[in-house]
């Protein structure tokens, strides 16, 4: 082999190695923030209880609360609780997680009581969804020792959400349509709170300083 064909191949070689990319780390779920989904399909779902407890619309239109409570938030939550699960938010990811199936189960008890599936005599229906609200609202007043920890927005919303499954609990058992419409009043001023919660969470995705503030965490840092 000539100088010339030893320099050219030396040469061919040099850019072929330039060229070739060098391998880089994919990190999954490296950024992101999963209340960027959360927070607007809970809003969603809240927003639509709270419309039907209150009485805005006729009660012939409570059938529309199924597909929004298992679609619209019910199948996208899991998602953020993966998302929070692969970002290492294990608190997030339980919330969420939890949340999605108050609401699935929600649409289910709505249709399977409508259709009879699970076989509840009539008399003993209002007893079973005051069971449904009973142990959620369980889990949110435990819930509410970890949210000390946490922006005060975050307590004052999960005190709602126990107030207001308190109510509708309350509603079934008494069979007091004036506790299901506060009930109904808890839920949009927790609604409201969420889409505090969304603007907040939305101005910091695309670059701006968090707007609104969430407030500072009622409980104190441990020593």
């Amino acid at each position: 082999m000539s100088t010339a064909q030893a320099a050219s191949v030396s040469s061919e070689d040099s850019l072929t190695h330039a060229e070739a990319p060098s391998p880089s780390d994919v990190l999954i779920g490296a950024g992101g923030d999963p209340l960027a989904l959360g927070v607007s399909v809970f809003a969603i779902g809240a927003l639509t209880l709270g419309m039907l407890f209150v009485g805005v619309f006729p009660a012939g239109t409570a059938g529309v609360a199924v597909p929004i409570a298992i679609f619209t938030t019910g199948v996208p939550l899991p998602l953020t609780a993966v998302w929070g699960i692969i970002r290492g938010q294990s608190l997030l990811a339980g919330i969420f997680g939890t949340v999605a199936g108050l609401f699935m189960s929600f649409g289910f008890l709505v249709v399977g009581l409508a259709h009879n599936w699970y076989a509840i005599p009539a008399a003993d229906v209002p007893a079973a969804e005051a069971a449904y609200f009973i142990a959620f609202g369980s889990y949110f007043l435990f819930l509410l020792v970890p949210s000390l920890r946490l922006p005060g927005i975050y307590t004052l919303a999960i005190t709602l959400v126990v107030l207001g499954l308190g109510l509708a609990a309350a509603s079934e058992l008494a069979a007091a349509p004036v506790l299901a419409q506060a009930a109904g009043a808890v839920f949009l001023a927790i609604t409201f709170l969420l889409f505090w919660l969304f603007l907040n969470v939305h101005t910091a995705a695309v670059g701006m300083k968090p707007w609104p503030p969430l407030g500072k965490p009622l409980g104190t840092p441990s020593a």
